[in-house]
């Protein structure tokens, strides 16, 4: 917007330099005209700023945004078929520790006759099922070798 702001300037000087010849009329339009292109220039300018300003602010929502999906849905995050899954168990009783596969949070549940499916309550995740007695990512391996 400053080539603009430019070419107004020169303008006003070429103006200053015209002889018209007592043509008050003709002069004051031609004044009006570049007063007008001078704040055609300083609207442009602002508009230019306001937009940049709104892309930075665009662009800063943007990232806070993917933080919070990769967050909330755990997005690219394929390694979780891959992750270890840790279990304790003291000796005599049916309780199991269980460590998430997606966020690692200790899980305790008892060790029960039936069906059931345990999920982890911080991501909400089902992480062990009872009739494959196995963890949800001991089951997706298995799944995923079956399809190869």
């Amino acid at each position: 917007m400053d080539e603009l702001r430019e070419k107004a300037a020169y303008m006003r000087g070429v103006l200053e330099g015209i002889d018209f010849n007592g043509d008050e009329q003709r002069k004051r339009l031609w004044e009006s005209l570049i007063d007008f292109c001078d704040e055609v220039a300083d609207d442009l300018g602002n508009l230019e700023d306001s937009q940049r300003e709104f892309a930075d602010y665009i662009e800063a929502i943007d990232e806070d945004l993917g933080t919070l999906e990769k967050y909330f849905y755990n997005e690219g995050d394929d390694n979780n078929d891959n992750q270890e899954v840790y279990f304790n168990s003291a000796p005599g009783h049916n309780v199991l520790e269980m460590s998430c596969p997606f966020c690692n949070q200790g899980v305790y549940f008892e060790n029960e006759a039936g069906d059931y499916e345990v999920v982890c309550p911080e991501c909400g995740k089902v992480i062990w099922n009872s009739t494959t007695n196995s963890s949800t990512s001991q089951v997706s391996q298995e799944t995923k070798h079956d399809v190869i």
